[in-house]
């Protein structure tokens, strides 16, 4: 009980990742791998304005604290530090997939900012020519061909997925490697950690946030958008380009 409260920010949190760009690009999203049916719309309209709700009325106020009273220098080293913590599991996500170079390239991101960026507060890695990489174990199902569509979804909470990503993060919460392989940390000392990368990962897209207010359709514009945002995963950064006679400019 103790934790209740807490959880429920975090999994809040959780949802509002790096799911949303600045603009919307036109981008085709491959029928093959994500459909752009939405035969959860009613609901998914519910749970995306209680989510927003979460957001004016607990998330936006905490980090609006969050920025006044760290400096930014101090702001940088903790999303590099949780941004690091991510590595492991980019690692194995890309040789379970098949990529070998971008699993090492993971892996010795991790090592070089671990070490000499001491323990990831200094993002070492990237002016290195080591390039972040995120993979995850829905882009894995995918690549493996087990399962090829998939629809949106979005829960209280919990945010906005595609069903073959929600189903691959539970995956994940069970195969990354940081626990108990390299952090050795008890259940309370995962809690923290996973709800401080949570929040940073939060706190790096809130401006984003604010910006779906200003839409015409906010639910549309968030959901094309984290549509396009899991397609540009799924291609490794070089989705198809969308065919200009499939828009109506006029």
């Amino acid at each position: 009980m103790k934790y209740k409260l807490l959880l429920i920010i975090t999994i809040f949190f959780t949802s509002i990742n790096v799911s949303f760009s600045n603009e919307v690009n036109y981008v085709e999203i491959d029928q093959h791998s994500i459909t752009d049916e939405d035969p959860y719309e009613s609901f998914n309209r519910t749970m995306f304005d209680f989510n927003m709700a979460f957001n004016d009325s607990v998330g936006k106020p905490v980090v609006n604290a969050y920025e006044f009273i760290l400096p930014q220098p101090v702001k940088t080293g903790v999303s590099n530090f949780f941004s690091n913590l991510t590595e492991p599991l980019s690692m194995v996500n890309s040789f379970l997939q098949g990529n070998v170079e971008d699993g090492l390239s993971s892996f010795m991101r991790f090592v070089i900012n671990s070490t000499f960026g001491l323990f990831g507060l200094l993002d070492i890695a990237t002016p290195a020519g080591l390039d972040k990489i995120n993979e995850d174990f829905g882009q894995t199902l995918y690549t493996w061909g087990v399962w090829q569509e998939a629809n949106y979804v979005v829960l209280p909470f919990l945010g906005p997925y595609t069903t073959r990503s929600l189903v691959g993060s539970s995956v994940d919460a069970y195969i990354n490697p940081i626990y108990p392989n390299i952090i050795e940390t008890d259940i309370d000392g995962r809690f923290w950690l996973y709800l401080g990368g949570t929040f940073v990962s939060y706190v790096s897209v809130i401006k984003i946030i604010d910006d779906l207010h200003n839409q015409p359709d906010p639910y549309i514009f968030a959901r094309e958008s984290y549509l396009q945002y899991r397609t540009n995963l799924l291609y490794n950064g070089n989705p198809p380009e969308a065919d200009l006679d499939d828009f109506d400019f006029e």
